[in-house]
């Protein structure tokens, strides 16, 4: 429910800056379609798909050890964000001269399985294995262009950046797919470059800001810098294992399981306190006792083939109470899948025989955001009964790009990303206003497919 009001706050500010929305837009609408995007992007840096840039470029500062100073550490975050804003400008102008949506085509095993490996070295790094630097011949160029800055992994950065902004920015939010919409509306290339850019922009504020705080804060000397180290390790480890859970590969709870239980030996929870340790170190053994124990039952929840982390043990199945005293079982996807047109046109006409509301869930397998509602919001019994008796439930798997019978259900529907929903009436024609993205939790999902079967 945050999330969603989060989103009509966002698409509130873009709407209000954007009164010429399409056709060929005016040097005050341009601006206000800039500000817009800009504010947007500050705020959308505290949504759960941006998150985890922020380990990441506190990662890359703390890397620099001794030798952070505030100076480096802003051109280093702002190394990081010019990257995301290139990708970012990219995909606008692409949106605005062809309609498509660049992510798509990295939302693969490949790239997302490449980025994974790339921050499982980078967290490897951070644990002093070993050194990650750029050829020696690249770092006296970037040494001699950036006045003597040590390092020379500004343009390593600037790449890890733009990256970045392809996988972490996979889950579509609707305010995404709005400025993502002036493009494609425009059909200006431009335009959608720097909506983006803009959009890009205003999410890096708060990592520049981080780079002044870093700066500022961290001291120049100390022992205690390693173990700063291996903490945003700890967190480069978690970011990958996000990421590569999408895949859906391996069971997300014996990665998180893992994870935790790994943590806990690195707190010293299996070794025995001496009587020469300190508070501290009690206080650490206990964290890390609680941490062993909830790996290991996270550890036990993949093995009975859980896969939700908030509920990694078996409960009590879930029931629906129907008319008469019946029960029917919860807990399955209530979605039929469909994969080209024709399978469309025999649901619609399958609904329209039952007078029914149609509902399309278009996904990805790598969608984050699609995991979480399946998880979820799909399995509520409330959520289940409706769809069951008052829609024909579809959903569409749009993960190969180059599927053309699914690419011409997307143009079809105008579906720029996962996960998006469209709502076809009784009558058979599409319900076009109450098309939407993004998540909603089970007591929103429910009162909208209450509020659209009506």
């Amino acid at each position: 429910m945050k999330q969603m009001k989060l989103h009509f706050l966002l698409l509130g500010i873009f709407l209000s800056s954007t009164y010429l929305f399409a056709g060929e837009a005016s040097t005050t609408s341009t601006l206000g379609i800039m500000l817009g995007a800009l504010v947007s992007g500050v705020l959308l840096t505290f949504t759960p798909c941006v998150l985890p840039m922020v380990p990441i470029v506190s990662s890359i500062i703390a890397g620099q050890g001794k030798d952070v100073t505030k100076t480096k550490a802003v051109m280093l975050a702002t190394s990081y964000v010019l990257g995301t804003t290139v990708t970012y400008a990219l995909m606008g102008a692409l949106a605005g001269a062809t309609g498509e949506q660049l992510q798509a085509y990295f939302q693969n095993v490949w790239a997302i399985g490449a980025v994974s490996i790339i921050f499982v070295l980078m967290a490897l790094s951070m644990f002093g294995l070993f050194t990650i630097q750029l050829p020696s011949f690249i770092q006296s160029k970037l040494n001699a262009e950036s006045q003597g800055m040590k390092g020379g992994k500004m343009g390593a950065v600037f790449l890890l950046g733009m990256i970045s902004a392809l996988i972490l920015g996979a889950c579509v939010s609707p305010v995404l797919i709005s400025f993502l919409s002036v493009a494609i509306s425009t059909s200006d290339a431009t335009l959608g470059a720097l909506t983006m850019f803009f959009l890009a922009l205003g999410m890096g504020v708060p990592l520049i800001a981080l780079g002044f705080g870093a700066g500022y804060l961290i001291p120049k000397a100390g022992m205690w810098m390693d173990k700063v180290k291996y903490f945003f390790g700890v967190l480069l480890l978690g970011v990958a294992i996000e990421i590569f859970s999408t895949l859906e590969l391996v069971n997300t709870l014996f990665l998180w399981g893992a994870y935790a239980v790994g943590i806990a030996v690195y707190l010293g929870a299996t070794q025995a306190l001496s009587t020469e340790s300190t508070g501290w170190h009690k206080l650490q053994k206990a964290f890390g006792t609680v941490v062993l124990i909830s790996g290991t039952i996270l550890l036990v929840g993949a093995g009975y083939g859980q896969h939700d982390i908030w509920s990694p043990l078996p409960n009590e199945v879930q029931y629906v109470q129907e008319a008469g005293g019946k029960v029917k079982l919860s807990g399955h996807l209530p979605y039929e899948e469909v994969r080209n047109i024709t399978g469309y046109e025999i649901q619609r006409r399958r609904a329209m025989d039952e007078g029914k509301t149609m509902v399309m869930f278009f996904h990805t397998d790598t969608c984050p955001v699609c995991k979480h509602l399946r998880d979820t919001t799909f399995k509520d019994a409330r959520v289940q009964k409706i769809l069951k008796e008052k829609y024909v439930a579809v959903s569409v798997n749009i993960s190969d790009a180059t599927d053309k019978k699914i690419i011409e259900l997307k143009k079809k529907f105008q579906i720029f990303g996962p996960p998006g929903f469209v709502f076809i009436g009784p009558d058979g024609k599409e319900r076009k206003e109450d098309q939407f993205y993004g998540y909603q939790e089970p007591e929103e999902f429910y009162d909208t497919l209450d509020l659209i079967a009506e």
